[in-house]
């Protein structure tokens, strides 16, 4: 997955509708109930990711057995999308939507996480790629606190990032921009394509937190020695970095490792995807002969 950390280093619940402007919930939990429909998607350029939110319950089919892959999203879609692929449970009040509405709970979850922080809650408004952009850009700032954010347009992240395809057109400013068009509308299926990154990435960040707690428990200090290993796990790649005090690094990418803490100013660990840049799990420590540790990513 590519995403937009290399370019400095290197809905879902989709509410069925029964028409166009009607919210009821009428959710095809299997698809398999209703093979005839999928056709409408089977040729479609997001198929596989189309096939992947189904299965993941991160999209619904409507209720006839279609995706409609075309159909431009809305607010209320992408907000309960988001708010499935991170698994959200606990919410807070939102004053903004009636006690019936079938979004509530999705935007009560999202509020909490941060997802709505600076966002207008209007959960029909149809969004264009900056809006969508803002809302997926505001669900990763809480797994990447240490990331510099702030920018003047969040399209240039989930472009760069993979979650949208690049497209000629303009900035919000009116600026013409080849690749980071802000005034398209997203539709399913691509909406299904960035779901499925997305996903993706939040259980790689799951399961690199659990790896990252398997290395720091090896970890083992008698006197100025410290021992421990690193863990294999397949699609996984760790590495340690040791910083010595010389000025020396030496990386460390499997097996059981040993060295004096006196000659060693940090070390750092971490979990990526096999074959790909960026960290899941980034951890500093910075305090040796203590074994205090710094979650850096």
């Amino acid at each position: 997955m590519k995403r937009f950390y290399k370019l400095f280093s290197s809905a879902i619940v989709l509410v069925l509708t029964i028409g166009a402007g009607l919210s009821a919930l009428v959710p095809v939990t299997n698809a398999a109930q209703v093979p005839a429909k999928l056709s409408d998607y089977q040729n479609h350029p997001h198929r596989d990711a189309i096939d992947y939110v189904v299965k993941n319950k991160l999209m619904w089919l409507f209720p006839d057995g279609s995706f409609q892959p075309d159909k431009p999203i809305t607010q209320a879609d992408l907000v309960a999308g988001l708010v499935n692929v991170k698994g959200l449970t606990s919410g807070e009040p939102v004053q903004e939507l009636p006690e019936n509405h079938w979004a509530k709970v999705y935007y009560e979850r999202a509020k909490r996480d941060g997802i709505l922080d600076g966002v207008e809650i209007n959960p029909n408004k149809v969004m264009n790629r900056e809006e969508a952009s803002r809302l997926m850009v505001n669900a990763w700032k809480s797994l990447f606190p240490r990331y510099p954010w702030k920018q003047q347009y969040n399209i240039i992240y989930s472009v760069g990032s993979n979650w949208i395809a690049g497209k000629p057109g303009k900035f919000p400013n009116g600026v013409s921009t080849t690749l980071y068009d802000s005034f398209g509308t997203v539709s399913r299926g691509e909406q299904a394509f960035a779901l499925q990154s997305l996903h993706r990435e939040y259980q790689g960040i799951q399961e690199a937190e659990k790896i990252a707690t398997q290395f720091h428990n090896s970890l083992k200090i008698s006197g100025e020695t410290i021992r421990g290993a690193l863990p294999t796990v397949k699609g996984y790649d760790t590495r340690l970095y040791v910083r010595f005090k010389n000025g020396k690094t030496d990386t460390i990418d499997s097996g059981k490792f040993s060295f004096s803490t006196s000659q060693v100013e940090y070390v750092r660990f971490l979990v990526k995807f096999k074959g790909e840049a960026e960290s899941l799990a980034n951890y500093l420590y910075g305090k040796l002969p203590t074994l205090e540790r710094e979650n850096s990513r």
